[in-house]
Formats: structure tokens, C-alpha cells, sequence
């Protein structure tokens, strides 16, 4: 076939037709094609509509932005983010990792998103209102109007059904998950996936220099905006370019661009995934295998869904979340794969695959139906063999894919419908896909501006800034407040919350907690520390012990109830590596051991497998919790290596008794010194981090490690590996020359 002396293969992928025209070959048009003021101002019309459901979907956020956020945590933390990297940018971009949380340790940024799309989105807010609780909120609603329009866009480049497309952008950004992860502004941040298939599909319609870049500049955008999507995107970028490769036979000369374009955009990514490799093998962070999702899961909704909550099952907001997708959306995009247009015909192979990769990858390790297991699945390959997947918590965000396979099928099914019914059935059904995911109003938490205290130490010559009282173990989330409260001075803080702890913090919280006691005042004196910023009690007054001290200068109080310390800081700064040994030590063998403890498993502290231990568990370590050890052979015993990593779960009060002929005796040890060791081999060799409980050399035939007090900060105790020294200058037995 012939038009105007061009095949239809040139007339429907060349560069300046008319869209009408390029339409009406590929056989696509639904509806008579639209005018070119029309084309040309629906995606702003698009985008406002998506804007005002964005709206709706999230209310009351709209009204409480400057204040409010949803969630706890993790909102505070990814506030903080942004302010981290709209702080660093103008100063000291080089070192945009640089966040002042968790001190003493550098590059804190990497213990979490980054966020750096999301802070650019976020910087006009900023820059105009400094109120950085009002700028996360804005892009979240940002976040998910651009969703919409990039599936709107995508979607109306496969139909060529402008009320059809916008059927599925409200699909892609307002469906049950995605709303679901306004409290993670980082998962959040998915809109440009949309526009990355788009300008792929373009590409390979028609190669160009101008598609190649942005189709990268599209990947760039959301691999920055997520560490997640950041692993992600590439799995789409290459399943969709062998499809297409494969369709198309593009050659070698067409795809120059395409390879220049997307090897320039990874050089451009490279700087931001650095400081994660690097803090990920100093400090040895690795997620332990994930749990599977319930395929069931796709069939529960969010706390209060308008139409659903008492009929289907309510998923929790975290792991586990729920994936409902809609039952208007799933007959919709049933009816469109069926009866696609060509455009999407050509796509359609490409779309399943996306669809079912998608949903398989979700469900994680292991393929399950409520209490059924199916054995394991896709995902499972994965984290065994593709880099970065054992940093992977929750596997369940494949399930984006799904919405971004399906959406385009919705708009297909709607176009069918609309041919035969009319316009009324494209709102019915745009309305239908919105309520089904409707959940709102939403249940917000308020996050007010950091107090005067806060503000007041921005001006200061404070260096090294703590915040007490802190919260007890697993209660982290609570420190994301005075972490998001440090924005307002930017000094260097102790703790906060984040995705990844640093070694350190378990040990450097149970200080705080205890504070003012006097091992917490040294410690935090050695540590350089010279601020404290003391919160007020539970009625809002000073606390009773934030007076006059000999062992700190009260600077000031506030009518808020605050008050702010000034430490001397310690002449003796922290360790800076582990000690060596007093004496040459060597490690006893432990083949002939017998072990026993408080707690079952008391064998996995032996199998030389860091990664099992013998643990109290759920349960926080309390006074009568032990472990034994006993020997084949009475042995001369200097040293009691407790391991800690990767856990960093560590005995908080212990006793180390030993059996000699008369009976039980209590060996002395040096306890202050023992933890300051422990928290240098935190901070200098957290891998490789240890408890060493250093005696006079003592010949006995039994060790016990005993808890002798219930500390309320309640950390469990976990133990991976124990090893005993002997002191090499002394006579040794048969037992301790093997």
C-alpha cells in the first residue's frame, strides 16, 4: 500500500506527519481526531485533573500540608532527606552525602533514599517558604499528578483515545499500593516510569538522537528519585529493548544513540550509588532474606476504602502491603487485550510479559495463596544472582509494573466501550476505577516546626549536638522527630531514624537513654558531644534533673519546656581502633564444648556462621539470662570474645563467673573499659565487632555469661559466635595446643 509515494511502514513512523494522520493509518482512531489546540493543551488538562484527584485521594493533607504528614518515621526521615540535599547543594555538593544525623559517622545520607529528584521538585517550596514539611507534601502530590499524566501520555500513544487515557493515568496513580505509599515518598516518587516506556517505544518506532536522550533522561529521573527504582528501571530498560530489538531489527547504526545516550546517563548515576557501595561493604549492611507476599494480598484495600473495607481483606502499610488493583480495572483491562488497537497489538506480547514479570517478581522468594506455598519463585533468582537485590526489603514494589502493564489495557477497554457507548461510559468508568481505591480521609500526624531551642543553636558555636531523653530499642521511629528537628541548625546529631542503622547506634542509644546517669555523661564527653538539647517531660516542664550541675553549664531554658546543656568536652577523645590484647592470646578450640543457655539454640554461637545466633529473641534481655560454657578440659582463660555483629544486639549488664574446684567465682573484669572497646570495634570494625572481656588468666573448667540486671531499655541479646582466648605465654594444656 501506497500513500502519496510512501509505504504505510514510512507514512506511520515518520517523524512530521500529523498525528491524525499517523492515527488513522496505524487504524487506531476511536473518535474523529482531535484539533491541534486540542492535542496540544490536554496533557495540561490532564495533569490539573490528576492534580485535583491527587487532591481528593489524599485529603485532608491539602489543608494540613504545612504541618501534617501521613505516617510515622519514615515521613520525618524523608523530610530531613530533602533538607539534606537542598542544604548541601549550594554549600558542598561534593559531598552531598554528607547529612549531619548520626555522627560520628560521615556520608549518613546513604543509610537511606537519597531523594535527590524529589529535593529538586521540592526546592521552589522551599526556597520560597523555608518550611520543608510543606515542600515533602507537595511533592507527594506532585508525585502523583505526574504519575497520571506520564500514564495518560503513554497510554494515549497506544490508543489514540485522549478520555480513554485518562481512565488509565487514574489507574497508574491512584490505585490502592501507590496511594498506599504516600507515607514513603521515596516509593512514592515512581512518575517517571510512564514516561521512560513512552520515549522507549518512540525510539524504536522511529530511532532519533532526541528520543535516545530522553528516554535516559527519563531513566536518570527515576533512578535518582529511588535507590529501589534505581534497580528496577534497568530490568524494564532491558526487557523492553530486546522486545523491541527483537520486533524492529533496528541496526547497529540506529541503536548508536540509544547506547550513547542511556551509557552517559549511567556515568551520571554512578557519583550517587558510590557512597552506598562503599557504606554498604564497610559496614556490612545486607537485608536477611524477605518474606513472601500472599498472592491474596491483591485482593486487600486500605483502612477506610469507601467501597471495599468490609468486604475485603485490610493489608497493613508497610510489608505485606495491600495491591488491590480494582475489579473495574481488571475487567477494563481484560476487555482491552482482546480488543486492542493496532498500535497496542504490537505492544500487547510486550505488556503481558511486563504484567506477569511483575506480579511473579512481587510476591518474593516464595510463591504463596494465603497458607499454600507453590514453591519458590522468579524473585529468588534475583537476590541470588543480579547485584543490589540483597538490599532488597520489600520485593512487593515489583508490583508497579503490574499497574504500568495494566493501565494501558484499561485505556484500550475504555476506547472499545466508548466507540459503542458513547462518552457516558469513559466518566462511569474513570469514576469507577478512582472510588474503588478511595480511602480517605486520611489519618495524619502532626510534624510542627522544630521548637526555639532547636532554632536558637543554629547561630551557636555548638559542634556536636544530642537530644535527650531518646526512646527504647525498636522505638526508633520516635527519633525520626529530633532528627527532622536538626534541619532547623544543622549540627551534627547522634541518632535518628533511617533504613539502615549504623553499627553504633544500638550502643550510642542505650547511652542516651540512660542519661544523665555518669556513664552516659563520660561517654558522650569522649565522644565530643558538648550540646544537649534536653525535651521536656510528659506535662510539658523542664526536666527536674536539666538544673545546675557540676558536670554540665545549663545555657538556657524556653517557655516550650526545653533546655539546652553545654558539656565540657572530655581531654580524652574516643578510642580511635580497638585495643590490642594486653598479652599474645590464642583461640581455644570449641569442638569439644558443651553449651547451654537461658534461651534454646545455645549451639548456633559455635557453627562459625555469623549469621545464626543464639538470641533471648523477641524478648529484651533481663536479669538470670545466661550463657554457659563447658570445657572438655579445665583451661587457663584470658580473654571471652562476645560476638555482636551483624545484629549488634550486646549484653548490657553481664556477669562473667567461671567453675573451679570450690565451686562458682566471679572472674573481675574491667566493664568501662571492655565497652569502650566494644564501641571502637563498632565504630572502626563493625563487621568484625566484638565484646572482649579481658581477665587475670584464670584456670577454670566452666565459663558463665550472666545478666545481673533487667535494663529498661530493653534490647534483646543476641549472640553469633563466642570464642574463648587462652595467654599464649603460659604453659598450655593438651586442649589448648590443638
Amino acid at each position: 500500500m501506497h500513500c502519496h509515494g510512501t509505504t504505510h511502514r514510512q507514512f506511520l513512523f515518520r517523524h512530521d506527519s500529523s498525528a491524525p494522520d499517523r492515527e488513522r493509518a496505524a487504524g487506531r482512531l476511536h473518535s474523529k481526531p482531535m484539533t491541534s489546540v486540542a492535542r496540544r493543551y490536554a496533557p495540561a488538562v490532564a495533569f490539573a485533573l490528576y492534580l485535583a484527584l491527587a487532591v481528593v485521594a489524599t485529603y485532608p493533607l491539602v489543608l494540613r500540608a504545612a504541618d501534617h504528614v501521613f505516617g510515622l518515621g519514615t515521613p520525618p526521615l524523608n523530610v530531613w532527606a530533602l533538607g539534606v540535599v537542598l542544604h548541601q547543594l549550594p554549600r558542598e555538593p561534593w559531598n552531598l552525602f554528607d547529612g549531619n544525623a548520626f555522627y560520628p559517622h560521615a556520608h549518613s545520607l546513604a543509610f537511606s533514599e537519597h531523594l535527590f529528584v524529589p529535593a529538586l521538585l521540592a526546592a521552589p517550596v522551599v526556597w520560597l517558604t523555608g518550611n520543608l514539611v510543606l515542600a515533602h507534601n507537595v511533592v507527594a502530590l506532585l508525585s502523583l499528578a505526574l504519575a497520571g499524566l506520564g500514564m495518560f501520555l503513554l497510554a494515549r500513544e497506544l490508543t489514540a483515545d485522549v478520555a480513554a487515557a485518562l481512565a488509565a493515568g487514574a489507574l497508574y496513580a491512584f490505585h490502592t499500593w501507590n496511594v498506599n505509599e504516600l507515607i514513603r515518598l521515596q516509593i512514592l516518587s515512581n512518575q517517571w516510569f510512564p514516561f521512560l516506556l513512552l520515549f522507549l517505544l518512540r525510539f524504536f518506532d522511529a530511532p532519533s538522537t532526541r528520543r535516545a536522550v530522553q528516554a535516559a533522561a527519563f531513566f536518570l529521573l527515576q533512578a535518582l528519585s529511588c535507590m529501589y527504582w534505581a534497580l528496577y528501571a534497568p530490568l524494564l530498560v532491558g526487557a523492553v529493548c530486546l522486545f523491541e530489538q527483537h520486533r524492529r531489527r533496528l541496526t547497529l547504526s540506529q541503536l548508536r544513540p540509544l547506547v550513547t545516550a542511556f551509557g552517559g546517563a549511567l556515568l551520571l548515576l554512578a557519583p550517587f550509588l558510590v557512597p552506598y557501595v562503599v557504606t554498604s561493604r564497610e559496614m556490612g549492611f545486607q537485608r536477611s532474606p524477605p518474606a513472601a507476599l500472599a498472592v491474596d494480598r491483591y485482593f486487600d484495600v486500605r483502612p477506610g476504602n469507601w467501597l471495599y473495607e468490609g468486604w475485603l481483606g485490610i493489608a497493613g502499610p508497610n510489608e505485606n502491603a495491600p495491591h488491590f488493583l480494582g475489579f473495574a480495572a481488571l475487567a477494563l483491562g481484560l476487555l482491552g487485550v482482546l480488543k486492542a488497537g493496532e498500535a497496542l497489538r504490537r505492544r500487547r506480547a510486550l505488556l503481558l510479559g511486563m504484567l506477569a514479570a511483575g506480579f511473579l517478581l512481587s510476591l518474593g522468594p516464595e510463591l504463596r495463596l494465603g497458607e499454600w506455598s507453590f514453591g519458590p519463585g522468579p524473585y529468588a533468582l534475583l537476590r541470588a544472582f543480579v547485584p543490589g537485590f540483597t538490599h532488597v526489603r520489600y520485593p512487593e514494589r515489583f508490583a508497579v509494573f503490574v499497574a504500568l502493564a495494566l493501565a494501558p489495557f484499561v485505556a484500550a477497554g475504555v476506547a472499545w466501550l466508548r466507540a459503542r457507548l458513547g462518552r457516558a461510559v469513559v466518566v462511569a468508568a474513570g469514576a469507577a476505577i478512582f472510588v474503588e481505591h478511595l480511602s480517605a480521609p486520611l489519618e495524619l500526624v502532626p510534624l510542627p516546626p522544630p521548637s526555639e531551642a532547636h532554632r536558637f543553636l543554629a547561630d551557636s558555636d555548638a559542634g556536636v549536638v544530642a537530644e535527650v531523653p531518646v526512646s527504647r530499642y525498636r522505638m526508633e521511629r520516635h527519633d525520626a522527630q529530633p532528627m527532622y528537628h536538626s534541619t532547623a541548625h544543622w549540627k551534627r546529631t547522634l541518632v535518628g531514624f533511617t533504613g539502615y542503622f549504623p553499627p553504633t547506634t544500638n550502643f550510642i542509644r542505650w547511652r542516651l537513654f540512660h542519661f544523665p546517669d555518669a556513664a552516659s555523661v563520660t561517654f558522650l564527653r569522649r565522644l565530643g558531644v558538648d550540646t544537649l538539647i534536653v525535651a521536656p517531660d510528659a506535662e510539658g516542664r523542664p526536666q527536674p534533673w536539666a538544673g545546675r550541675d557540676a558536670r554540665w553549664t545549663l545555657l538556657r531554658r524556653f517557655a516550650s519546656g526545653h533546655s539546652i546543656l553545654r558539656l565540657p568536652v572530655a581531654d580524652e577523645m574516643p578510642i580511635s581502633s580497638p585495643p590490642a590484647p594486653a598479652r599474645p592470646l590464642r583461640k581455644l578450640d570449641r569442638n569439644a564444648w558443651d553449651v547451654q543457655a537461658s534461651e534454646p539454640g545455645a549451639a548456633l554461637a559455635l557453627d562459625g556462621d555469623p549469621a545464626t545466633a543464639w538470641t533471648t529473641g523477641q524478648r529484651r534481655q533481663g536479669k538470670g539470662d545466661f550463657y554457659r560454657i563447658t570445657f572438655a578440659q579445665p583451661a587457663t582463660v584470658a580473654r571471652v570474645s562476645v560476638g555482636v555483629a551483624p545484629a549488634f544486639e550486646f549484653p548490657m549488664h553481664l556477669k562473667l563467673m567461671g567453675r573451679v574446684e570450690g565451686g562458682w567465682v566471679r572472674l573481675p573484669l574491667d566493664e568501662p573499659a571492655a565497652y569502650d572497646a566494644l564501641f571502637a570495634s563498632l565504630l572502626h570494625a563493625p563487621r568484625r565487632a566484638t565484646l572482649d572481656l579481658d581477665i587475670e588468666p584464670r584456670r577454670v573448667s566452666a565459663l558463665r555469661l550472666r545478666i545481673t540486671t533487667t535494663d529498661a531499655f530493653w534490647m534483646p541479646w543476641t549472640l553469633p559466635e563466642v570464642n574463648v582466648y587462652v595467654s599464649a605465654a603460659l604453659d598450655a594444656t593438651p586442649q589448648e595446643r590443638r
